[in-house]
């Protein structure tokens, strides 16, 4: 009769110190502290394959150029011993492989992600980054949303060192990286009536000039600067004859230097007139006020044709200029 209770009671002690046996074996042991580093590390390292010379420039600015493994075939802004995969439509996959990306940079053109790199980005893991990049608001909502999805907010802990979890309530407590393009981006005020309209040019041999729509004339309307061209396409060429009949106040070309290891990024170098007119050939000999007034300035920022971050560097450099102007300098 009393065999049954005493069974069933030392079934359940056998049952609890199971449980304890199995708890005791999912423990973790204490580990090696430089081991469970150097794994941790590995564990969450990113490796970034940019096929966007100009989001490549965005992620450099906001600190991530050491987890860039892969470049653009034009690119000109990172290093050449980081290897180029190609451009958009040709691409090495060979190469992409080998490389074992965490994350593909693309920006949104006519055409689309070609389908061989959707599929080896599913068989790989890869996760596919892709940014409209056609006006300058693209630009610097691209640079808050990488920083926001890489970074996030940094907030202070209880111990004063910042914590980097996002949190959409810090918004109001960091500055964006937005927030230093729109200085950069912002009405120039009196400064900016002086210079008249503004012809921009992109080339002069022959004129090439950037119309409306363009992330340069936008660039120019928001210094507070008037276009000198108001219709018509993002690029148009012109001829002399053009100009002449254009009569800008002012001229501002774009001619990019090329970088070089001793090449400070967004260091204008001074150039005199003189200099200026033996650049710009028979442009510096039309009839109009702003060759009469000495008003043609040359930007000679390596990515200045580059629709990223650089642009903020290039806003500087335009309001530079203008404010030379009035003070009767080239």
């Amino acid at each position: 009769m009393h065999t049954r209770p005493l069974m069933m009671m030392v079934r359940l002690m056998l049952v609890a110190l199971g449980v304890m046996v199995i708890g005791c074996s999912k423990s973790s042991p204490t580990p090696k502290p430089d081991d469970t580093a150097e794994q941790r590390t590995e564990s969450i390292e990113s490796r970034f394959v940019v096929l966007s010379p100009a989001i490549s420039v965005m992620l450099r600015d906001i600190g991530f150029e050491d987890a860039i493994v892969g470049r653009h075939s034009y690119d000109s802004a990172l290093s050449r011993s980081i290897p180029a995969v190609g451009s958009h439509l040709d691409i090495d996959y060979e190469l992409l492989i080998e490389l074992e990306p965490t994350d593909v940079f693309f920006e949104k053109l006519a055409t689309d992600i070609p389908e061989r790199m959707r599929s080896l980005a599913q068989a790989h893991d890869w996760q596919l980054w892709t940014y409209e990049l056609k006006t300058l608001d693209d630009i610097a909502t691209t640079m808050d949303d990488l920083y926001l999805k890489l970074v996030g907010f940094p907030q202070a802990s209880k111990d004063g060192v910042l914590d980097f979890d996002l949190d959409p309530t810090k918004r109001f407590d960091i500055e964006l990286p937005s927030a230093r393009l729109a200085r950069s981006w912002s009405p120039m005020g009196k400064s900016a009536t002086n210079a008249g309209r503004v012809l921009i040019l992109g080339g002069v041999d022959p004129p090439g000039a950037m119309g409306p729509g363009s992330f340069h004339a936008q660039l120019i309307e928001r210094l507070g600067l008037t276009p000198a061209i108001e219709t018509g396409g993002m690029w148009q060429e012109l001829d002399f004859e053009d100009i002449i009949e254009l009569a800008p106040d002012s001229i501002v070309i774009f001619a990019p230097r090329t970088p070089d290891a001793n090449d400070l990024v967004g260091e204008p170098g001074l150039l005199s007139w003189e200099d200026i007119r033996a650049r710009v050939g028979g442009l510096s000999r039309l009839p109009i006020p702003a060759v009469k007034h000495g008003r043609i300035a040359i930007i000679e920022h390596p990515l200045g044709l580059l629709p990223s971050s650089s642009l903020g560097q290039v806003g500087d450099e335009i309001a530079d200029v203008i404010r030379r102007w009035n003070q009767g300098k080239p």
